[in-house]
């Protein structure tokens, strides 16, 4: 299956200066444990786009790639899911801004946040229209076992996979807890070659 990866762009005060980029290491073993079994992109927004600054009320900056690429791209990939890293609860409305570019492009494209925002607040991030699934803690192997129920589209299946809130009959479904990972050794490299590399340099 088709999963894009999304760093959403960045969204700060001015007073802070302009923003910094740094290499979003949560996707990068996101997709390290996806690529083994389903086609990946990773769409970096602040990093690719680190120079895009556009202010906002005179008083924030938003750095990184306009929306209208981030749809350009998700038209061309053709994803089945989409996957966004909310790591701070500052950025996420930017989140939610391209949560709904993808759903303009295509409807039927699910949507799951991760990251300590939509963990520590997954009933917040449920009540937005274009927020599919929240991973709640560790997050590498719930959105592989998204990934997989997804693409075998046994949705009944869906209350089995650890650490994912949704949306069922109206109301909110937490399932059990996952698990912390003990052995990280288990977990292959991040997933570096779908990273803007040469930006960090």
């Amino acid at each position: 299956m088709r999963v894009c990866l999304i760093n959403p762009p960045r969204i700060q005060p001015k007073a802070w200066g302009k923003p910094s980029v740094y290499q979003p290491m949560d996707l990068a073993y996101i997709a390290a444990v996806l690529e083994q079994k389903h086609e990946i992109l990773v769409i970096d927004v602040p990093n690719e786009g680190w120079e895009m600054l556009e202010e906002i009320d005179g008083a924030k900056y938003r750095q990184g790639l306009p929306n209208s690429e981030i749809a350009a791209r998700i038209k061309r990939f053709e994803p089945k899911l989409v996957v966004m890293a909310i790591p701070y609860s500052g950025w996420a409305s930017s989140a939610f801004t391209v949560a709904k570019t993808v759903k303009d492009v295509d409807r039927n494209i699910k949507i799951a946040l991760t990251g300590l925002h939509p963990s520590s607040r997954p009933n917040e991030c449920l009540k937005e229209q274009e927020v599919d699934f929240v991973v709640i803690g560790e997050q590498e192997m719930t959105t592989l076992e998204l990934a997989d129920t997804l693409e075998k589209g046994k949705t009944e299946a869906l209350e089995q996979v650890k650490g994912l809130g949704f949306v069922k009959d109206g109301a909110v479904t937490i399932t059990a807890p996952r698990p912390v990972i003990e052995d990280l050794d288990s977990l292959p490299f991040p997933a570096r070659h779908l990273l803007p590399m040469k930006q960090f340099f």
